[in-house]
């Protein structure tokens, strides 16, 4: 069995566990430092261009590009569930308290209703992008927390910030027609200064040359050629190309094929750079960057058939360590290395070796490097690396080209390491989490308080008063994850169309006051619309002599003696809960997905248990688009339909007659 469908069974057993009564149990980790794996994301084609960062808190966010997964013909992808971003596009994540959360820097186009972490930028040139024409990502965390991401793409250079507590995107370096292979342009690099101003470095081939260019945004972006590489017939491709800030000047360092070099500014002006060697004869692929509280310049990179670090105060002068020794193999295009130093100057590389097909690090204080044991990173390659301020704990990022997943592996003391469930999204509560009331939440004064608190609401019911408006005061505790509230008129009456009110997503901690108009006596459902799995309950709106209105449910279209010729997926959910069939005739359903750069299906199984063997299963179409669903002759009774993709979202009943 592959390590995809191990961790799909994981995610999936833990979801189920979830809905029980957790076992008391005790877990012994033993003591001393440690190096532990996990999936960081697996849905799809995740990992590739993997970029870290960790933040002033200690947390660790991970850049990188996600693609759909290609299947074989006849075959149903992973779901993905809702509040995941679509794909391809720059993905984030970040862990925290040991809760995942995944969302997206940049991505094709909104999702209708569903609000993705991290608040995305909306670039629709990201859906051209592909694993072959894209070239890496780079991520840096400013003084104030902000999240700066750069990539290389087919279209060119791109450059994303959340200064305004979402993202903006902006295109650096326009490549047309756009690029079908990466290669003419090198991975990027962002530093920020102490202003908040970023930098980026890359490396792009033009007529005269290979450029190393830097680029700075203030009122707007200023490029400047820091120095130019000869084109050599059959020479290798732009690398990726490095920058810091030294004294608050530019350094960058990059490689022209037979040695690493660094360009240094000194004045104003397009003339202003200067070139150092930081080592002859050193190939200088993959090289990586990162300064020291000192100031100190720390670059990795592959010198032949070893890993050397050199070490820099001013770009011009620097001292070059051997790091280890590297074999040769098959892989030569996973090489990457990431370096790190924390705040009492212990350094770590790591990088990848060919010869074991695996990724490796090493660390030193003073003195030599010295290896540190890991485990479970065969099959991974392209690593990148974050360090805490106070060295207590170490993330390298890889990915893994067997299964097509992001990996994180945290190198630190077991007593102190977050171990995070590899969820797709947060969908299980922390065992902080608060028991719902079972009593019904009532409103007072025209308000009713609810509470979300380890991916959970404080209650589980709530109760007001029919034909008055009134408000919700949401108070969202939960630091960096989004939630709202939203009524429906039921479980399966989902749509955007359907609902009776959505408040506004928030991102925690923070409160919010939902203003709800009168609704009429009934008995309804309320959820998280980003958490809808684990964050629901019973919404009763009754009269003033107590619960009343009866409760409101919905038929599909085509209830009663009429028959479903027209099925919609709109905001990630079916415009039917029932669809109705002829018994012992051939049918056509006319299938609409509305949802832009979605995948959804039809099909029909003999139940919602019997899952094997069914019925009938239609094409699964990217929306918008539509397709034809011809259904073969059914017997009379009633079956189960979902779509294959989104199966927990997206169900409901057949009846054939």
């Amino acid at each position: 069995m592959s390590r995809r469908l191990l961790a799909v069974a994981f995610a999936l057993g833990l979801v189920a566990a979830a809905c029980s009564k957790p076992p008391q149990v005790s877990v012994t980790f033993g003591s001393g430092s440690e190096f532990v794996p996990q999936v960081a994301d697996f849905l799809d084609n995740v990992g590739l261009g993997s970029s870290v960062a960790v933040g002033a808190d200690g947390t660790p966010y991970v850049a990188y590009f996600g693609f759909p997964q290609e299947v074989p013909k006849g075959q149903v992808a992973t779901p993905r569930p809702i509040g995941s971003p679509s794909v391809p596009g720059v993905l984030l994540a970040s862990v925290k308290g040991g809760i995942w959360t995944r969302g997206t820097v940049a991505m094709q186009a909104q999702i209708p209703v569903v609000s993705i972490p991290f608040g995305p930028a909306i670039v629709p040139q990201v859906g051209s992008m592909t694993p072959q024409n894209v070239n890496g990502t780079a991520i840096a965390v400013d003084g104030s927390g902000g999240l700066h991401v750069a990539w290389a793409a087919d279209t060119g250079l791109w450059y994303a910030s959340n200064a305004g507590g979402s993202f903006s995107a902006d295109r650096v370096y326009k490549i047309s027609p756009a690029l079908t292979a990466a290669g003419p342009l090198g991975a990027p690099s962002v530093a920020v200064g102490s202003d908040g101003a970023p930098w980026l470095a890359y490396m792009v081939t033009t007529a005269t040359g290979q450029e190393v260019r830097v680029a700075t945004k203030t009122a707007g972006w200023a490029t400047e050629v820091a120095a130019t590489v000869p084109l050599t017939p059959g020479g290798p491709q732009p690398g990726r190309t490095e920058v810091a800030l030294s004294n608050g000047r530019p350094v960058v360092v990059y490689s022209d094929g037979a040695s690493v070099l660094a360009a240094t500014k000194a004045g104003s002006g397009r003339r202003a750079w200067s070139t150092h060697t930081v080592e002859s004869g050193a190939d200088g692929v993959g090289l990586s960057l990162a300064t020291a509280t000192d100031g100190t310049i720390h670059v990795a990179y592959y010198a032949g058939s070893e890993i050397h670090e050199a070490t820099s105060r001013d770009g011009a002068s620097w001292q070059v360590t051997k790091v280890a020794d590297v074999g040769s193999g098959q892989n030569e295009a996973g090489r990457s290395t990431g370096v790190a130093v924390d705040s009492s100057g212990t350094v770590y590389v790591t990088w990848y070796d060919p010869g074991t097909d695996s990724v490796q690090l090493a660390a030193a204080s003073g003195g030599q490097f010295q290896p540190v044991a890991v485990q479970d990173t065969a099959g991974g390659d392209l690593p990148s690396l974050g360090v805490t301020g106070d060295g207590s704990a170490v993330y390298v990022a890889w990915y893994d080209e067997v299964d097509q997943n992001l990996m994180l592996g945290t190198y630190g003391s077991v007593s102190s390491l977050e171990l995070a469930v590899p969820s797709p999204t947060p969908t299980g509560a922390p065992t902080s989490a608060p028991s719902p009331s079972t009593q019904c939440t009532q409103a007072q004064n025209g308000t009713v308080a609810v509470t979300a608190s380890g991916i959970a609401f404080d209650t589980s019911c709530i109760e007001v008063p029919a034909g008055q408006p009134f408000t919700i005061a949401f108070d969202n505790k939960d630091a960096g994850i989004p939630h709202n509230v939203a009524i429906y008129p039921s479980a399966t009456q989902l749509t955007p169309a359907d609902a009776l009110f959505q408040g506004e997503v928030v991102t925690g901690p923070t409160t919010v006051d939902y203003k709800v108009p009168a609704l009429k006596p009934g008995t309804y459902y309320f959820h998280c619309d980003i958490h809808p799995t684990t964050m629901n309950g019973t919404f009763k709106v009754v009269t003033s002599g107590g619960a009343g209105g009866g409760t409101s449910t919905g038929g599909g279209t085509g209830g009663g003696g009429g028959f479903t010729t027209a099925v919609t997926a709109s905001g990630m959910a079916f415009d039917v809960s029932t669809i109705t069939l002829k018994a012992n005739t051939a049918t056509t359903i006319t299938f609409d997905n509305k949802d832009a750069g979605i995948p959804h299906n039809i099909a029909i199984y003999p139940s919602s248990s019997e899952l094997t063997s069914p019925l009938f299963r239609g094409d699964i179409v990217t929306g918008p688009a539509t397709a034809r669903y011809e259904i073969p002759p059914l017997k009379p009774g009633t079956y189960y339909f979902q779509c294959d993709v989104h199966p927990m979202t997206m169900n409901g009943q057949v009846i054939v007659k």
